[in-house]
């Protein structure tokens, strides 16, 4: 039986994703180094629309799913309305926040997230915003993959707010987003092919500032205030140059997102998007994500 004081919460929101979800669970579990630790929480934003989702209460444990209705709301704010009430039902000592599309290599994920995080004396782990996603925050970590202790992280900052403000703070951001990103013109291939545009766009970005106010924006400022240590697994960067479309790893580095710590590979995130500015050739391509992950499975 599980010590109580190691229980982990697996948090998420869903949005018509049961076949994310149940990908996800069995990749948690199969690579959980106690896998009965795991207690998973599903908010459901449609309402209980979704009827696939009590399909997971019959292929796992632990499940708990609640409805929620986060008005007309719609994305990053909805998905933050989604958070709040998972935050809000977290029972356990230990807390994972993740996206369905999310994909865990690293083997006993578990006992090394709970040691480097009680070693090291560390706030939060996990993945932030990548530096081509210019104007977002690069110090937190984002609702891709957040780890962390359920008790001081409530006492800290549980709100993960998106685009919160006023209408002028909102039209201010966007001028600023756009002087920084020249409009769409330096976007992810931009900052993945030139390290000099890399190195400039990031120095222009901290004179810009915080300009895209996306989930989690208010914990990431308060952090940066407060000095809070944390551990921000890095996403691997591949240019056209260094492209090896032979590679899963190279493959899946390039078109959606791979991120390692230490140079060790860690996970996955599919992130499928509609902006110019971020989306890939094959941002979309399910099929091919899945591929790249069970190749790069059998060769760990």
């Amino acid at each position: 039986m599980s010590n109580p004081d190691e229980l982990i919460t697996i948090g998420t929101v869903n949005w018509h994703s049961f076949a994310y979800l149940e990908q996800l669970f069995k990749n948690l579990l199969d690579k959980a180094h106690r896998p009965d630790r795991l207690r998973f929480l599903i908010v459901d934003n449609t309402g209980g629309k979704d009827n696939n989702l009590q399909k997971l209460k019959n292929i796992f444990q632990n499940i708990t799913i609640i409805n929620n209705d986060p008005g007309s709301l719609k994305g990053s704010p909805a998905h933050a309305h989604g958070l709040n009430v998972v935050m809000k039902n977290i029972k356990t000592p230990f807390a994972l926040i993740l996206d369905p599309d999310v994909h865990i290599f690293k083997k006993d994920w578990d006992d090394f997230l709970t040691a480097l995080i009680n070693q090291n004396d560390i706030f939060a782990i996990g993945v932030s915003f990548p530096p081509w996603q210019l104007g977002m925050y690069h110090n937190f970590p984002n609702p891709v993959f957040c780890f962390f202790k359920t008790k001081q992280y409530l006492e800290f900052s549980p709100d993960w707010s998106a685009y919160d403000v006023n209408k002028l703070v909102l039209y201010w951001d966007f001028i600023r987003r756009n002087i920084l990103r020249l409009g769409i013109f330096i976007g992810r291939k931009k900052i993945e092919n030139s390290k000099p545009i890399r190195a400039i766009w990031t120095r222009f970005e901290k004179i810009i500032g915080l300009c895209s106010r996306d989930t989690g924006w208010r914990r990431a400022q308060k952090a940066k205030k407060a000095r809070i240590k944390t551990i921000i697994f890095q996403p691997r960067i591949v240019s056209s140059n260094e492209f090896k479309p032979d590679d899963p790893y190279s493959m899946i580095a390039k078109y959606f997102e791979l991120y390692c710590y230490q140079n060790e590979l860690i996970l996955t995130h599919k992130y499928s998007t509609n902006s110019l500015v971020f989306k890939t050739g094959k941002s979309d391509n399910q099929d091919l994500w899945k591929k790249c992950v069970e190749q790069i499975e059998k060769q760990l």
